[in-house]
């Protein structure tokens, strides 16, 4: 106890044992999916629309963002950034049924809503006469709810479309996405559009 001019103050004092018992319970309490992690990866496919009118099409990609869904801690959402495995991927080269990974990451288990491929430059060579040709990015955000499970794996297959719009100048070829797979643990949870 120490003193007050007469008056005698009693200081509190905490226990080790109960601040050792204060952190164990936070740690307890603490929502389960944020201590652990899966695996994420982004994919990238062309439907057959244009894409036969090209040698080569290049990808410059910037990076992948993907936006957490809204929950109580409200620190958590907002847009975050995935970098590239591979700056440049020729998509004249991932048709049919094959595709490319561009991001692989373990990742804090978390559910999404949105994912946004971003595009430094698009750029093509035709093969009917080997003209290296500008397309026109028109990849926006993408609506997309999914979560990636702790200890899970979780892939999204985004399917881009090159379309030949030159017979309405002063369009030309344009890029965009027009679907996706979802994939968890290996298994087809979602497409879009529906079908085999």
């Amino acid at each position: 106890m120490a003193r007050v001019g007469d008056q005698k103050v009693a200081q509190p004092r905490i226990s080790p044992c109960w601040f050792v018992f204060s952190l164990l319970l936070i740690a307890a309490c603490a929502d389960p999916a944020e201590r652990a992690s899966g695996v994420l990866e982004i994919r990238i496919k062309d439907h057959r629309e244009a894409i036969e009118d090209f040698a080569k099409l290049d990808l410059s990609i910037e990076s992948v963002a993907l936006s957490r869904r809204a929950t109580l801690k409200f620190w958590t959402i907002g847009w975050q950034d995935f970098a590239p495995q591979t700056g440049t991927i020729d998509l004249t080269r991932y048709t049919g049924g094959k595709s490319a990974s561009i991001v692989r990451a373990m990742v804090g288990a978390a559910a999404f809503d949105a994912i946004h491929l971003k595009l430094n430059r698009v750029q093509g060579v035709l093969k009917k006469d080997r003209s290296v040709t500008a397309v026109k990015n028109l990849i926006t955000p993408v609506k997309l709810a999914f979560e990636v499970l702790p200890q899970g794996e979780t892939i999204v297959v985004l399917d881009l479309v090159v379309m030949d719009l030159s017979d309405h100048p002063p369009r030309s070829y344009e890029l965009s996405v027009r679907g996706y797979e979802l994939y968890t643990n290996g298994k087809l949870v979602d497409k879009i559009p529906p079908g085999p």
